[in-house]
């Protein structure tokens, strides 16, 4: 079978959804529409196959708790921009209350199609986007993506002189190397001081060791890094299972 990038997000839809069905006192997060983007024959497929893959589910739930507290440390910090590259069935715009709270924008960044196919789901639903909200298309395969971005960002009033924290979650493992290091210039030029990139990703993709070099040559100032036992360690009780360590989750800052 093959897998898209805009078919895991129902997987991960999944695995958030299941969080509500924890008691309120464990979980990590709480994502009351993540259960109406689960569903649909194709999507149940693809979500069984992440399933069955070791530490997804912990690596997910870890993962959105952990990029949840760097926005928030963001909006804390005074950014005020908040771009997520891949956003997918992302409900952040919604479910933080800080973001209102703050009067910050978010700029959703994606393929028109994932745009529009999320958008009517919640619409179905009776939920629309807040006014913060503002979806932006993208073409990631496109050779000039990060020029036609620019371009689609700047319609939807981003500023790009200033700071913003850029959310690139669940996104590095379908890129190439030329592709990631291309993100990563981007990403690095496109705000303004104090910005700052929040990702997951795996050390089939990076080399945890070589990272920090090629996030300097990109344009980051510096790179906290922690692998997934480390994450588990300061949000969940007991020892992490085996393996975390092939799981990372950090923040480059500019």
């Amino acid at each position: 079978m093959t897998v898209a990038v805009t078919d895991t997000a129902a997987a991960v839809a999944r695995v958030r959804a299941w969080e509500a069905e924890l008691p309120e006192d464990e979980r990590l997060f709480d994502d009351p529409h993540a259960h109406l983007f689960v569903g649909g024959t194709a999507a149940d497929e693809v979500t069984g196959l992440f399933l069955s893959a070791p530490l997804f589910r912990e690596a997910v739930r870890l993962r959105t708790r952990f990029i949840d507290d760097a926005v928030r440390a963001a909006l804390g910090d005074g950014i005020r921009q908040i771009l997520i590259l891949g956003v997918g069935f992302d409900c952040r715009a919604l479910r933080l209350d800080e973001i209102a709270t703050c009067g910050a924008i978010v700029f959703e960044v994606d393929y028109q199609e994932q745009l529009a196919h999320k958008a009517a789901i919640l619409g179905a639903a009776g939920v629309s986007l807040p006014l913060w909200a503002r979806s932006v298309p993208c073409d990631f395969t496109a050779d000039d993506f990060d020029r036609r971005l620019t371009i689609n960002l700047a319609g939807a009033g981003f500023d790009r002189g200033a700071p913003v924290v850029i959310v690139w979650e669940g996104v590095v493992s379908y890129l190439n190397d030329e592709a990631c290091d291309r993100s990563l210039r981007w990403m690095a030029a496109v705000g303004g001081a104090g910005s700052r990139l929040v990702f997951n990703y795996t050390v089939a993709r990076f080399d945890p060791a070589r990272l920090p070099a090629r996030i300097a040559a990109a344009g980051f100032a510096r790179l906290d890094d922690a692998d997934l036992g480390e994450v588990h360690r300061r949000y969940l009780p007991g020892e992490p299972p085996g393996e975390g360590e092939l799981y990372h989750l950090a923040v480059a800052w500019r």
